[in-house]
């Protein structure tokens, strides 16, 4: 590090240490330091859910301390080093933006606090719980709040007793007791109370008790027993007949193309009847068959909620429609219900026009041009059929250019229907549950040109099913997944590369990908969450059964219609972890593992061990991996990194064995603006590696050693619709060439050298976050 830029970083260091977080402060008044909490209780008697009550009572404590980043109250310092603004410059941004005013002490309400507090504690069980409040002193400026709890006994549960008479919705909550939330010798708890209420309200409204809600139950709690409560469960006295009825559908009706300005026109239209419900569809739009799989509601039977939700919910996710709305009304003095379900289609067609740019840390830049164009009802089956066609451009307009650092174009287009139902040859089934079941056939074409270097021409064909079984559990499975790759146009001097590397020689050749592969992916990320999780597991094989058919060539290589084909099993797993430190400070951490295996002989190479096809193999480094590196320029195993990696071909590095972790630091400045600071570390390795070529093989006794670690800062900018990211990275612990040892680099680096700077330094533009 230079010595001007330790006198900057010292300098900023002593501005932010000498501002006081006192200034602002009125006289006679103190900055609010925050609360603690203390138990007359000793350790060993304290319940195990200690920590949650404490977190509880933590939340409604009243106001809150400022804010602190990595516990320096820095909004508050940036308060403190304004003035009262006159106009909008920098005193407004520091008072009004930035910064963050001083939480004083007369805004503290002890006495209300405390009131809160015992509330609190005595919705958990203590019913006789005292709490002494006290102000500390902390010099002359600050002050703290101390809360001193005194729990005395915490109450159980002796008995539940459930008290009703002798109605149908007397039976049927009697029945249900067994299933109870209400446990005896269970700490008692209002929230599972209320717990309990809702329960009994949602087995109701499956029996038919459509107007019953969970304030028609009662809880009485008698605690006169010592240490312990008895618990009675009742029907709440005067509740309308209405909600003790039990309601049957009387008819159920779609309007599938319902408009507002058609209302009355459309309910005097005759209605086709299929059976359990009815359809008014003057237009035609949409056949049978998509309202079959969708309405699980049928007049002449009981109402259910869970039929009611599955019906909404299956015709929102069918994705033709723009709005859905239920409406159940009551017949006169009888216990039926008319049900009508208004849907409003979206256009039938639709087209979208996409205009993109990159720039990469190689110094390449390009641009991509997609169109698509979509019918979401073809054969008035609610099919969505998807045509997509682009293209694009990649151009170096930075670095050391060679006869092989050429531009490169690529074409692709796509043919996609996705029905919403399974079509299976055997048997047709519709699971019962809120999400619409889908089956996807897709057609593909993509053209890779390199002059100077080779034309990749990739043919796929994809038949699966995709389907929820949770709110966060995803499948798909393609059973059906065929790719051709045909390399054509290989110049002389790519063909003389690929004598120097194999590997690529064998992955970017002309095979057959014929296989299958199933992916499984849990999600359950929500902003209010502390913390939530992201994973995803696939699985692709390729090969199998065709291997088992297959003719082998003079060369004893498997051969299908003359042509080599891959042979191999693939598997990954992508896990995340997201932990809301704050209402504006997350992090994030990320663990992806992935291994393949290829087996058979190839008719490129019969004498070299298999490899993954170039399309299946495993590469790091980039925008979305390990940032300090330049994509494809780390690995395999502790292979020195190529010397000019602004040529495509040397950057080329790729494996059959991937292990990366990545931790990420998000801080919201403000809703368009986020920093982060992260480390990656990782590295790829090959499963068999070529003779002399040992040092790119995994093994378990030294892989820990070559692993690649880096590190950076970024600026997120969130412009609503999409999030533009620059993360600058530079390397921790890399390769060191001519050694084939991995050294870490903490004593080089130094921001105040070009030349570092220039060697070190990757800046990776993308859009969206990496993980």
């Amino acid at each position: 590090m230079t010595n001007s830029t330790i006198r900057i970083l010292a300098i900023g260091l002593i501005i932010l240490s000498a501002c006081s977080t006192t200034r602002t402060v009125p006289e006679g008044d103190r900055l609010y330091t925050g609360h603690s909490i203390n138990w007359k209780q000793k350790k060993k008697d304290r319940p195990k859910d200690m920590s949650t009550l404490e977190a509880g009572m933590d939340e409604r404590v009243r106001p809150s301390r400022n804010r602190r980043f990595l516990g320096m109250p820095i909004k508050l310092w940036l308060y403190n080093l304004g003035n009262e603004p006159k106009g909008k410059g920098l005193n407004h941004l520091l008072r009004n933006k930035w910064g963050e005013p001083p939480v004083l002490l007369s805004q503290v309400r002890p006495r209300r606090t405390t009131n809160v507090l015992e509330s609190y504690l005595e919705d958990n069980g203590y019913f006789q719980v005292m709490i002494e409040d006290s102000i500390k002193n902390q010099g002359r400026k600050k002050a703290s709040l101390q809360l001193m709890v005194e729990p005395n006994h915490r109450y159980t549960i002796h008995r539940v007793r459930f008290d009703t008479d002798t109605g149908v919705i007397s039976k049927l909550i009697i029945q249900m007791a067994s299933g109870t939330l209400l446990k005896p010798d269970d700490y008692y708890s209002l929230d599972r109370i209320k717990d309990e209420r809702e329960r009994i309200h949602n087995n109701l409204k499956e029996e038919g008790f459509y107007y019953f809600t969970p304030d028609y139950m009662i809880v009485q709690v008698d605690s006169t027993l010592k240490g312990q409560v008895d618990l009675y469960v009742k029907v709440k006295p005067g509740t309308p007949s209405s909600a003790l009825r039990q309601y049957w559908m009387r008819s159920v009706e779609v309007f599938p193309n319902y408009d507002l300005t058609r209302d009355s026109a459309l309910k005097s239209v005759k209605a086709n009847d299929y059976g359990g419900y009815k359809v008014i569809d003057p237009d035609s739009l949409f056949k049978p068959v998509v309202f079959n799989r969708s309405v699980f509601l049928q007049e002449d039977s009981l109402y259910r909620i869970s039929s009611h939700n599955i019906t909404l919910q299956r015709l929102v996710n069918l994705g033709a429609f723009k709005f859905v709305r239920g409406s159940f009304r009551p017949l006169r003095d009888s216990s039926l219900l008319a049900a009508r379900f208004y849907l409003t289609p979206y256009p039938k067609r639709s087209l979208q026009f996409e205009v993109s740019g990159t720039s990469k840390s190689t110094g390449f830049v390009g641009s991509q041009v997609k169109i698509s164009a979509r019918n979401r009802n073809l054969q008035r089956k609610a099919n969505i059929l998807e045509i997509n066609l682009g293209g694009g451009f990649e151009t170096q307009v930075g670095g050391k250019k060679t006869t092989l650092s050429t531009n490169a174009y690529s074409l692709n287009a796509e043919v996609a229907m996705t029905m919403p139902r399974f079509y299976t040859p055997f048997i047709q089934f519709n699971p019962r549950t809120p999400y619409v079941p889908r089956t996807r056939v897709s057609l593909g074409y993509e053209l890779l040109r390199r002059p100077n270097m080779y034309t990749l021409n990739a043919m796929t064909a994809q038949y699966g099913y995709l389907w929820k079984q949770t709110r966060f559990l995803d499948h798909t499975l393609y059973p059906v997944s065929v790719t051709y790759t045909l390399p054509t146009g290989l110049s002389k001097e790519f063909e003389e590369q690929q004598e120097l590397d194999p590997a690529l020689k064998q992955s970017i050749s002309k095979q057959f990908i014929l296989g299958s592969n199933y992916t499984l992916t849990f999600n359950n990320q929500a902003p209010a969450k502390y913390h939530s999780f992201f994973g995803q597991f696939n699985l692709d094989l390729s090969g199998n059964l065709a291997g088992l058919f297959a003719r082998k060539s003079e060369t004893g290589a498997k051969e299908i219609f003359g042509q080599d084909f891959a042979q191999y099993i693939r598997a990954s797993v992508d896990g995340r972890h997201y932990w809301k430190l704050g209402e504006k400070l997350r992090w994030v951490n990320r663990l992806y593992m992935g291994y393949g295996y290829a087996y058979g002989r190839s008719v490129a190479n019969p004498d070299l061990p298999p490899t993954l096809p170039f399309i299946k193999q495993f590469f790091t480094g980039g925008s979305n991996s390990i940032r300090a590196f330049r994509a494809r320029t780390l690995g395999p195993g502790s292979k020195p990194p190529p010397e000019d990696s602004s040529n495509l071909l040397l950057a080329n590095a790729a494996g059959d064995i991937k292990l990366e972790f990545n931790s990420e630091l998000r801080y919201k400045v403000q809703s368009l603006i986020e920093l982060a600071a992260f480390v990656d570390a990782g590295n790829i390795w090959l499963g068999r590696a070529p003779a002399g070529d040992e040092a790119q093989q995994f093994a378990f006794n030294r892989f820990y050693k070559e692993i690649a670690v880096g590190t950076g800062l970024g600026l997120r900018i969130d412009a609503s619709i999409l999030l533009i990211r620059f993360d600058v990275a530079f390397p921790l612990r890399q390769p060191e060439p001519g050694t084939g040892t991995f050294k870490w680099s903490w004593g080089d680096i130094d921001f105040g050298d070009g030349d570092w700077r220039k060697r070190n330094l990757i800046l990776n533009i993308a859009i969206g976050y990496p993980f």
